[in-house]
């Protein structure tokens, strides 16, 4: 009886040893593997593709008839008609045609574009589209401050300034050049000659005199966009002369005017504040 027992108390002892061997064995198993495991990736969710911003674009049909121009030509036949027998410079110059830039419409396309030009010559302001001709020169690009232009095969431009600083604001009638010199278009000297009643209300002028002596005539009051403020004359300036003549008389005035007609260019004597200055004005 004692043999057996003895028998089963080693088996069972022998049982538990293995048993044990494996949960030791699996033990070692699972931290080995914890510990040699890549670390767990934290996958960071994906941005919303980003919408390409796209500008509104202008229908050409519309502006076209809006503005009641004719509907441009496409780039291909602009630049067929481009560069014509002189040499084309390829930086532009300032244009030697009479015209001030009043604004632009820049489109997208470009071709679309327009722009406003006065014409001093006729006093005429009109919208042109690319392709589109002002006076015998074609405009090939519109920017956002000047105009080039193909301009018998030379590469111009007409800007905001016309031919020089504009004087006080003037869209081209009289423009200063110089601190002395002025450029006065004919149709705007011609239009205040024709209309003396109305020019003599542009101002206040009176007689001067000095030393009892009628020596020229003084303007007071003078109105901002009068033709007197477009060509420098200001407040208590004296007129002494005009081309040499003297004005000390109101029929000599009138006589001196008549002869300004068909002159090209003016000089007018001005005394301001003790000073006597020079004032010369091209009449184009």
């Amino acid at each position: 009886m004692e043999i057996v027992f003895e028998r089963q108390s080693r088996a069972l002892y022998a049982l538990a040893v293995v048993l044990a061997a494996y949960l030791a064995a699996r033990t070692v198993n699972t931290v080995a593997a914890a510990a040699i495991a890549p670390e767990p990736v934290v996958q960071q969710a994906r941005a919303a593709p980003q919408v390409a911003y796209e500008p509104m674009k202008l229908d050409a049909e519309k502006v076209a008839k809006l503005f009641d121009v004719s509907f441009p030509k496409a780039s291909a036949e602009i630049a067929e008609d481009l560069h014509g027998p002189g040499v084309w410079n390829r930086v532009p110059v300032r244009s030697s045609l009479h015209g001030t830039l009043i604004g632009t419409a820049i489109a997208d396309p470009r071709l679309y574009s327009l722009c406003q030009i006065t014409n001093p010559d006729v006093n005429e302001t009109q919208i042109y589209a690319m392709g589109d001709k002002y006076q015998n020169a074609r405009i090939y690009q519109i920017e956002k401050e000047r105009v080039l232009l193909d301009h018998d095969g030379v590469n111009e431009y007409i800007d905001t300034s016309g031919l020089g600083p504009v004087h006080r604001g003037d869209a081209g009638g009289a423009r200063q050049v110089s601190e002395r010199r002025y450029v006065v278009a004919r149709s705007e000297l011609n239009s205040a000659l024709t209309n003396l009643p109305d020019l003599a209300t542009k101002a206040r002028i009176v007689p001067s005199f000095k030393n009892g002596v009628a020596d020229g005539f003084k303007l007071f009051s003078i109105v901002p966009d009068s033709l007197y403020s477009k060509i420098g004359i200001q407040n208590g300036d004296v007129i002494r002369r005009i081309n040499g003549y003297e004005m000390n008389s109101a029929d000599k005035a009138l006589e001196i005017y008549q002869k300004l007609r068909d002159t090209s260019r003016i000089e007018v004597e001005i005394e301001r504040r003790g000073e006597t200055l020079r004032n010369a004005y091209s009449i184009e």
